[in-house]
């Protein structure tokens, strides 16, 4: 009897303990479900402030947070979750997410508490706060007398969790209730395998493919129905769905396509099969061919079959440009570079400057024409007026004359070009004493002669590239004219010509060669002086 007694004892014993394990086994379910609960609304709430988080940053601050519930709120939890997510955790609680601003300016900390619903004992709720996932945490009752929210195992704590006393069920958070921290900067990735639609600010990472992207595979030019798609043929080259045709279309340049060896090669080209517009280039000559629908065309002139150069150039301008782009126009001895001038002139590069074709130019330089009085005096005389200065007159004993030598430069043209001279002398040795009366002679009645010579000359080498020579017949008591016309091609040179002018004159019977004045009765039977010797000239270059 006693025997069984003790049996029975130990039975109630063992009875009691398996009721403990089975209640305590329960409330571990219990609170592993509202671990799980947590973490959802926990992932949900993280996406709410990434996805947001411009605005928030606006309206949540240190006193007054931003209030997100399940539903009915501006931010709603629900936003993120599935329709079938219930509204309350294993205990009945509630989920409320309290997001404030923090002193550092972009900065948000928000807390996911539950309210309401059934107090959870501290045992559970360690155990729910240490699997609720990242950040997970809660606010028990033993010795946290002020209601500070503490992660699990210590891992973070908020002093006030609730500041504001804010709640989204009208019951705020307390003891016994779990609180999930969230802190979030604008850029830290909450995860990276997530690739955001929409720009997350501070953190362009987001929008970064961190691996190359493979596209599936279409054919090229066959019908597509989603315009803007993008897709690869099965060369890898980029395709894209096109509205206006509902085709998949070659996105390498558009119309560009790769170089051939040759134009031979551009017959074998047909991978993609080529369509009206594409473009090849050919290696060999690095010119560009269009597909005109049936064959390959080279790009060489416009719709009207003109040539557009572009009238960029000016003739005596470098060529090729300095300093000259190399990958643009390269100088080489087996090409030549062509273009126009703002004229519409046809230029080629010689000699590296830019050169008009055969073309006379004759406005482009400035005639030269004036004169100079080689002895005596204008005054009170129209009929010169001369501009030059000529050398002092000068005895030439070789030669048995008096000289002068007058010089005139000629510019150097932009191009191979001519000049075109036309010279005169005069001379005059009849004056008189008194008028009315009639002419004397200067010379006594043994006479005058007046010789102008011309030359051409290169400054460049000094050498007399061409010349012409007139003499007058002798004169006494009169005047003589003499001219002379100089026409020759100027090549191009660095310093341009000179034409010189040598003047000639020889007077007999006792009269001053270098000094000697003529003059003749005019209007009003006045004296007027004149120019004995005087050398006029007209030089008009062209290219």
């Amino acid at each position: 009897m006693i025997e069984m007694l003790a049996v029975l004892a130990l039975a109630a014993l063992m009875i009691g303990g398996v009721a403990t394990m089975i209640n305590s086994t329960l409330d571990d379910t219990r609170a592993q479900q509202a671990a799980l609960y947590q973490a959802q609304l926990t992932a949900a709430a993280t996406h709410l402030i990434e996805g947001n988080y411009t605005a928030l940053t606006t309206q949540a601050t240190t006193s007054t947070p931003v209030v997100a519930a399940l539903t009915g709120t501006t931010y709603q939890l629900s936003t993120y979750l599935s329709n079938a997510t219930g509204a309350k955790n294993a205990y009945g609680q509630t989920p409320c997410l309290l997001i404030y601003g923090t002193a550092t300016p972009g900065v948000l900390q928000a807390l996911l508490v539950t309210e309401g619903g059934s107090t959870i004992p501290d045992p559970a709720l360690g155990y729910a706060a240490a699997n609720a996932g990242a950040g997970g945490g809660s606010i028990q009752a033993t010795n946290n007398a002020s209601g500070a929210a503490n992660g699990a195992f210590g891992s973070w704590s908020v002093a006030a969790p609730n500041p504001a006393g804010a709640s989204c069920s009208g019951t705020k958070t307390g003891t016994g209730h779990l609180a999930s921290l969230i802190y979030y900067n604008g850029t830290q990735a909450a995860s990276a395998d997530y690739l955001y639609r929409v720009a997350v600010p501070g953190n362009p990472q987001a929008n970064t493919m961190q691996v190359p992207i493979v596209l599936a595979t279409q054919v090229d030019y066959q019908a597509c129905t989603s315009p803007g798609a993008i897709a690869a043929d099965s060369l890898g080259n980029v395709l894209n769905c096109d509205r206006a045709r509902a085709v998949w279309v070659p996105e390498a340049s558009f119309h560009w396509r790769d170089a051939v060896n040759s134009e031979a090669d551009l017959a074998g080209a047909l991978s993609p099969p080529p369509q009206p517009g594409d473009v090849r280039m050919t290696l060999q000559t690095h010119r560009p061919y269009v597909y005109n629908g049936s064959t390959w065309q080279a790009l060489s002139v416009d719709e009207a079959g003109n040539l557009a150069l572009g009238n960029a150039q000016t003739i005596g301008a470098s060529c090729p440009p300095a300093p000259q782009n190399a990958a643009i126009a390269p100088a080489s001895a087996s090409t030549t570079l062509i273009s126009t001038d703002a004229r519409g002139r046809v230029l080629s590069c010689q000699n590296g400057t830019w050169q008009a074709q055969s073309e006379i130019n004759p406005l482009t330089v400035s005639t030269d024409s004036d004169c100079a009085i080689d002895v005596g005096s204008a005054s009170g005389s129209t009929n010169f007026t001369c501009g030059t200065a000529p050398s002092a007159p000068q005895y030439d004993p070789a030669m048995g004359y008096w000289v002068t030598v007058v010089n005139r430069g000629v510019p150097a043209l932009p191009a191979n070009g001519a000049v075109s001279v036309y010279a005169w002398a005069h001379m005059q040795d009849a004056y008189v004493t008194s008028c009315p009366s009639a002419p004397q002679d200067l010379s006594n009645g043994q006479g005058a002669y007046v010789t102008l010579y011309a030359q051409l000359i290169d400054n460049d080498t000094g050498n007399t590239l061409a010349s012409a020579v007139n003499q007058s017949s002798k004169i006494v008591g009169d005047l003589a004219n003499v001219n002379l016309n100089l026409t020759h091609a100027l090549p191009k040179n660095n310093s341009g010509y000179t034409v010189r002018f040598t003047t000639y004159w020889i007077i007999y019977g006792g009269a001053n060669p270098a000094s000697f004045q003529p003059s003749y009765c005019g209007t009003g039977n006045n004296i007027f002086y004149t120019p004995g010797v005087v050398t006029s000239w007209t030089i008009t270059p062209f290219y």
